[in-house]
Formats: C-alpha cells, sequence, structure tokens
C-alpha cells in the first residue's frame, strides 16, 4: 500500500508547487495581467487530462508487466528536462502574436514532460492498487492526492516565497522530481513482481459501462467547478492583484472539496445545496454592492466561501455519480475534460463574449439553476428556496452584462475589462468621461474643452508627479509606461517629448478615441505598444528627465516594476540628475517599504509624497515616490514622507506581497 501511496502524495505535491511557481516567473513577461494565471490553468489542465487518457490507455490495454515497463520508460525519459526554470526560453516579442497562446507555449518547454508525468500518477496508481486489490477503497487515493495538492499550494505563499529566490525553488523542486521518478519505479517494481493481469481484466469487464447522460454529467460538473474556480479567481486578481496568494487560496479550496466529497465523504444533497445557494446570493450581493475598498478584508472571505461551497456541490454530484473502480480511469477522463473545459471557456472564451468579468456570475447562474433543477419537484419549500436563488443569482449575471449607465465603449482582451463612462455635469463642473479598469479608474477628463487639459485623478498639480514635473526647467525629456487616458500630456510643453510605453492596446485606442490629452498637448508624443520594462531593455539610452512608473493591473502595480534589476534599467535611461516617479497609491498594498529598500539598495533617495485629494474637485488621494540623487530629490519643493520601516529587497528572483498587505 505505502509503494502506491507515496508515489500519489508526493507526485502531486509536486504538480500542484510547480503551478504558481512558474506562473509567479512566466508574469513579468506580459505585464503582470490577472490573465496569466487562467491562461496557466487552462495548459495544467489540459496535461492533466493528457496524463489521465495515458493512465487510462496503459490500464486498459496493457498487462500490468507492460504498463510497468512503459511507465519507466516515460518517467526516465522525463528527466531530462530537469532542472525546471526559465533558462534557455526566449523572451516574448512585444508584438509577438495571442499573449495567450505565448504562455502555453512557454509551459510546453519549461514542465511539460514533467508535468505530464505527475499527471498521470494518481488515476494509474488507483488503477494498480485496484488491479491488486479488487475490494479495496481505490477512490480514498484520489482524497489523499487532493490533500497533498492543497499542502504544497498553502506551503508555497506563506513557507517558500517569502524565504527562498525562484532559482532555488526550481532546484528544490527539481530534487523532489527525482525522488517521486524513483518511488515510481519503485511502484512499476511492485505491479511488476505481482502481475495481476488476468484477474484485474476479468473484473474491469464485469461492471455495466456508464450510460451518455452519466458521462455528461460528469463533464458537466468538472466544468462548472473548475469555471467558478477560475471565475473568483480573475475577480479577486483584477480588483487586488495578480499574485500567486490569491492564486493558491481558492485553487485550495477548491482541492479541499475533492478531500470532503472523495475521501472523508461528506457531501449530503440537502445542506450541500443549502450552503452553496447561500454561498451564490452573498457573492452576488458583494458583486454589485460591495465597496473596492473593503474588497480586502470583506470581499476575500466571501469570494472564498463562495469558491468552496460552490465547489462543494459540483464536486459532490460528481462523487454521488462515481462509478465502480472498473471505470475509475475513464471518470477521472472525463472529469479532467471537464475541468479544462471550464477553464477554456474562462481563459479563451470569456474574452471574446464578454466586455467585463462575467464569467463568475455567468457561473454561479448556471450553478444555481442546475441546484433548482436537481431538487425540482422534490418538495415546495425546496422548489421556492432554490427558484428563488436562482433568479437573484441570475439577475446579477445580466447586471453585469448590461453595463453601467452612461457607459460610452467596453472591450476586453487578455489585459483585462476596459470601459470609458460619462457623467453628467454636477456642482459647477461641467460633464466628465472616465476609464475604468476593472472596477480602478485610470483617469478623467472633462468633456467640456475649455476644462479639457485641467490634469485630473492622481495626476494633479499637488500630486508627487504634478510638483516632479514643475520642477523641471525648459524643454524636457518624459518617458511613462502605463497610458491611462494621457493625462500628463496635459503638462506637455512646447519642446518637450513624452515617450509612453502602454501594454495594452485597447487603452491607447480608447485614449485616443474617447480622450483628448494626447491630442491636444503642445508636446511630442511618441506611443510604443508592449510591456514597458521589455521595450526600454530593448532601447538604447533615453535620457530622460523624469521617468513615470504607472503601470496599474486593476488596482495593483505589477512586482516586475519595482525590482532592483528593474530600477536599474530605470536609472539607465534617466540622465544623472533625473527623477523616477513611481505611482505606488494602492487600497489594498503599502508599497512605501519596498520603495525605501529598492532605492537604498541603489544608493538613491526615495521621498513619498502624499496628496490627501478632493473627490469633489476631481482630485484623487495619490501616493507617489520620488527616487534619484538627494539632490535630484530636494530639488521638488513639497513635503516628503519618510517610509516605514524597510523590507527584504526585492528581485527578479525573489519577491512576496506578504508583508505589503495593509
Amino acid at each position: 500500500m505505502a509503494f502506491l501511496v507515496l508515489p500519489v502524495v508526493a507526485s502531486a505535491f509536486c504538480l500542484f508547487l510547480v503551478q504558481p511557481l512558474l506562473a509567479k516567473q512566466i508574469l513579468p513577461w506580459f505585464g503582470g495581467t490577472a490573465s496569466i494565471w487562467a491562461v496557466c490553468m487552462v495548459f495544467y489542465q489540459v496535461m492533466l487530462l493528457a496524463g489521465y487518457l495515458y493512465a487510462h490507455g496503459l490500464a486498459r490495454y496493457l498487462k500490468p508487466w507492460t504498463q510497468a515497463l512503459v511507465h519507466l520508460g516515460v518517467v526516465a525519459a522525463s528527466l531530462s528536462a530537469l532542472p525546471i526554470g526559465m533558462q534557455g526560453v526566449a523572451l516574448p516579442a512585444p508584438d509577438s502574436g495571442n499573449p495567450g497562446w505565448q504562455v502555453v507555449a512557454i509551459l510546453i518547454r519549461a514542465i511539460g514532460v514533467p508535468y505530464f508525468v505527475l499527471s498521470s500518477t494518481s488515476p494509474l496508481m488507483q488503477a494498480w492498487y485496484a488491479r491488486m486489490h479488487p475490494g479495496g477503497k481505490a477512490y480514498r487515493l484520489f482524497g489523499w492526492s487532493n490533500l497533498s495538492c492543497a499542502l504544497a499550494l498553502l506551503s508555497f505563499p506563506f513557507l517558500l516565497e517569502p524565504w527562498l529566490p525562484l532559482s532555488g525553488m526550481n532546484i528544490w523542486w527539481s530534487w523532489g522530481y527525482a525522488a517521486v521518478a524513483a518511488l515510481l519505479a519503485a511502484a512499476a517494481a511492485l505491479l511488476w513482481r505481482a502481475n495481476p493481469a488476468e484477474g484485474g481484466r476479468e473484473v474491469a469487464g464485469e461492471e455495466a459501462a456508464p450510460g451518455i447522460r452519466l458521462r455528461l454529467e460528469w463533464l458537466f460538473f468538472a466544468a462548472l467547478g473548475s469555471g467558478l474556480l477560475l471565475g473568483v479567481t480573475n475577480y479577486l486578481c483584477q480588483n487586488i492583484a495578480p499574485v500567486p496568494f490569491l492564486w493558491t487560496v481558492p485553487l485550495l479550496l477548491y482541492l479541499l472539496t475533492f478531500v470532503a466529497c472523495f475521501e472523508r465523504e461528506w457531501y449530503g444533497r440537502g445542506w450541500g445545496m443549502l450552503l452553496a445557494g447561500t454561498a451564490f446570493l452573498a457573492m452576488a450581493w458583494a458583486i454589485v454592492y460591495l465597496p473596492p475598498d473593503l474588497l480586502l478584508k470583506g470581499g476575500i472571505p466571501i469570494f472564498c466561501a463562495g469558491v468552496f461551497f460552490g465547489c462543494f456541490y459540483c464536486h459532490g454530484e460528481l462523487a454521488l455519480r462515481k462509478p465502480a473502480a472498473s471505470h475509475l480511469t475513464e471518470f477521472y477522463i472525463l472529469m479532467a475534460a471537464g475541468g479544462a473545459l471550464g477553464s477554456l471557456l474562462v481563459a479563451f472564451g470569456a474574452p471574446a463574449v464578454f466586455n467585463s468579468y462575467s464569467e463568475l456570475p455567468v457561473a454561479m447562474s448556471i450553478c444555481a439553476m442546475a441546484m433548482l433543477m436537481t431538487v425540482y419537484r422534490r418538495s415546495l419549500v425546496t422548489d421556492i428556496a432554490a427558484t428563488a436563488c436562482a433568479v437573484l443569482v441570475t439577475a446579477t449575471a445580466f447586471a453585469t452584462m448590461m453595463g453601467a449607465s452612461g457607459e460610452v465603449a467596453a472591450g476586453r482582451n487578455f489585459y483585462g475589462s476596459l470601459r470609458v463612462e460619462e457623467f453628467a455635469a454636477r456642482d459647477g463642473h461641467p460633464a466628465l468621461r472616465k476609464m475604468v479598469h476593472g472596477s480602478i479608474s485610470h483617469g478623467e477628463q472633462y468633456v467640456d474643452p475649455a476644462w479639457s487639459r485641467k490634469p485630473m485623478s492622481y495626476y494633479t498639480p499637488p500630486s508627487g508627479v504634478g510638483l516632479a514635473l514643475s520642477a523641471l526647467p525648459g524643454a524636457r525629456r518624459i518617458g511613462i509606461v502605463g497610458l491611462g487616458t494621457g493625462t500628463l500630456a496635459a503638462y506637455g510643453r512646447p519642446g518637450d517629448v513624452i515617450r509612453i510605453y502602454e501594454i495594452n492596446p485597447m487603452v491607447t485606442e480608447y485614449a485616443r478615441r474617447y480622450f483628448r490629452y494626447l491630442a491636444e498637448t503642445p508636446a511630442q508624443v511618441e506611443i510604443r505598444t508592449g510591456d514597458g520594462r521589455l521595450l526600454l531593455a530593448g532601447e538604447q539610452n533615453q535620457n530622460f528627465d523624469l521617468l513615470v512608473i504607472d503601470a496599474f493591473s486593476g488596482d495593483s502595480i505589477p512586482i516586475h516594476l519595482l525590482t532592483r534589476e528593474a530600477l536599474q534599467l530605470y536609472r539607465r535611461h534617466v540622465v544623472p540628475e533625473g527623477l523616477i516617479a513611481l505611482h505606488i497609491s494602492n487600497v489594498f498594498l503599502d508599497l512605501r517599504p519596498a520603495v525605501r529598500s529598492l532605492a537604498a539598495s541603489e544608493g538613491l533617495a526615495a521621498a513619498i509624497i502624499e496628496e490627501g485629494g478632493d473627490r469633489s474637485q476631481s482630485r484623487y488621494p495619490s501616493s507617489w515616490a520620488l527616487v534619484g540623487a538627494e539632490e535630484a530629490v530636494r530639488r521638488v519643493p513639497a513635503p516628503k514622507q519618510q517610509a516605514t520601516p524597510a523590507v527584504r529587497v526585492w528581485t527578479d528572483d525573489y519577491s512576496t506581497l506578504l508583508n505589503a498587505l495593509r
């Protein structure tokens, strides 16, 4: 038993530890967007399906000794891919096509064969166990597998990420995979020695094959659970930060529902559906009414409970429909196919169909209607409760798809959801337009031409960037990473050159079409499309007097723009007496300690300029960090607040947001 359980547990641990590990390494190459994790999940679940198909083929069509021999050969071949990591993987070009497929291609090169082997381990070991112990509970190994996955996910953000660099984790993971290979070799030797060929094949033929309807139900509930998981993850990452912590917690809860339903068999349809319905109603309320500044403390518990109880229902219904052990591998194939289908629909289908992040309310609506169909005509009370839940949750889905009042334009692509809203004149101020990314404003402009040159939102004259610009005399050369509405172009003077780097082509399109900052500035404006850091790395020195880093993704600043290597790159493009302005306004993260440590590591001064704002005047509270030589920072005429105590310096190889959460 130990020779079969240990490979399952060890493989599952490596399988789910590598997911956030590689996703974090890919994140900087594509602007730190929240969509990275959704695309990574597509790869992981498709590879899981491939592993299950491989395990099914071995278990169904080959004799045990042949299975052992073939699998030993595949495991041995996979060792040639070690150590894992991004070494030898080329950086994507800024305009090299669909980013989603680029992510998949990078993952195939980095981890493809080892991940395939790990994906096949659980169903293959269960099939071998069922052959050697026909009366045993092979499904319990699936529960142990998911429990090990949960432990791996917990260990990454809380134990490994705060202490180890990514390169160190790559090496340790590679040694762990080598140990898994040894365990798999021992399990294959055990099967070869036991050789239960004939008995296993006879038992497999005794059970009636599952019907088409049952197979479709396996596919449906697996896809629904996967869609709920990625819907919640996308929502949290878009509105808080695309960081491993917010990837791993929903995935951890998703896996724990498999443990509860398959290993412990705790699911009961009555109370399981009651909890799921309550969770869906709570999430629907939060989507519509919860203010963005309460999302960290109030929203995360609501949505985490939602993904747990929603997936508990989906996986509980799967557990109630599981077949006999002789059809175990087929069950896992369709379950993996459903998971891959759900992730594909969210990662690639939703951006093509929806203008906003509507996949979560749509998945909730489908789940609520499935619960209604499950209990329909059981009793009047359950009919009324399930119908009310389905109606209320579906209404939320329609509300998110209909858009806000005053919406001028809306769109969505790999880099997120974007919309332009127009607000009527009020309090003596003319009508204005606002660009919103997720739930966060990325700039505003008055519609009236007499007011349209006025800098607004986070970029007003008293803000850190406004003061830095006013301190630069004469013709200036200004670099900006992150376009938004183009508000900073309002500070342009004749003779100025403003060079802007914007990763999202939709932002550039909306800034030109619906706002006039770029058209009305007397400065010369140059716009380059692509990740700002990658573009700067490929350019000759730009000799900027001021380099502004203002690259938002929802309410987060991509971490790869706040590392030591990034700061060294910025310094190369800034004149010795110039400044680097980092926009660190954030509802959820206190980035001042990270900036202070970063500047000190390069022998630079860092000053924090906080601006209280006045919403009635369209001035948003803002926090800017000015980094440069001591003399350059002193030239800016504003009170500077020293940041809080320093933290470990972030590098391309090490970063953690746990100590930055407010």
